[in-house]
């Protein structure tokens, strides 16, 4: 059996590879694949499985595989990508995971905003498409008191409101912390999220913005489907991120 995957899965990456199947070209069903390879519908959908994880194939409406475009590239201020993407002619949807709230911080987030656990944060959960497909969502978490009610309010009406150019008005950055990690997704919600197996690549990135007091204001999660996209580092000289002090760790400054 193991053989006969590896056989299938080398046929249709040379497919692919070769040009024979195009970027967006939808794959035959899975009956008609099991019936062209002669072997049956289960055994396809472990082959299609391990392409999408490899980042070969990506998922279409219903259980139509198609093959996955050209990987896009990510600018390093990732605010900027919609723009990018719109320029470029796409089809860009934000939407949010859940409501922006002011909640509680948990103790692992009240560590990493130097802060006593308990203390209120601002919480926005949002996932973001280009073409119908998943790139990217996020988990961003701003300091309660830099987000007046009408900033809230504005930003549960609006998925695109940009509450960052409120933030930095109040209080300007001065140094950013990043971390990016490659993983894979295990989690069944988080495949959900991204409409994809679990077992997929990501790049999770986690910035903390500190202010010109060496205060944390705001922390960002973003988690990119690793398939679709690559991050591209075009940081202007001097606005580079230094990468320590993470969530959990005490700031050494």
């Amino acid at each position: 059996m193991k053989n006969l995957i590896e056989l299938i899965e080398t046929r249709l990456r040379e497919d692919i590879r070769s040009g024979r199947l195009r970027p967006g070209d939808a794959l035959p069903t899975r009956r008609a694949l099991a019936e062209q390879f002669g072997t049956t519908v289960d055994t396809i959908a472990v082959v299609l499985h391990h392409l999408e994880i490899e980042g070969l194939l990506v998922r279409g409406k219903g259980r139509t595989m198609r093959v996955n475009p050209s990987r896009e590239r990510i600018p390093a201020h990732d605010e900027r990508f919609a723009e990018v993407m719109i320029a470029r002619g796409h089809d860009v949807k934000v939407e949010h995971l859940a409501t922006p709230e002011v909640i509680e911080a948990s103790p692992e987030i009240a560590r990493a905003f130097h802060r006593p656990p308990g203390f209120q944060i601002v919480e926005r959960c949002r996932r973001e498409m280009v073409d119908g497909r998943v790139y990217r969502y996020s988990r961003k978490m701003y300091l309660a008191e830099l987000v007046p009610e009408e900033v809230l309010e504005a930003m549960q009406n609006d998925h695109t409101y940009n509450v960052r150019l409120v933030v930095e008005k109040q209080r300007p950055l001065s140094r950013i912390e990043e971390r990016i990690i490659a993983r894979a997704v295990v989690e069944k919600e988080e495949a959900a999220i991204l409409n994809v197996a679990r077992g997929t690549p990501v790049l999770e990135q986690t910035r903390i913005n500190y202010d010109q007091d060496r205060h944390v204001v705001w922390i960002s999660i973003v988690v990119f489907h690793a398939a679709y996209f690559v991050k591209q580092y075009d940081y202007p000289p001097g606005d580079e991120p230094t990468s320590t002090d993470f969530l959990g760790r005490e700031n050494k400054e």
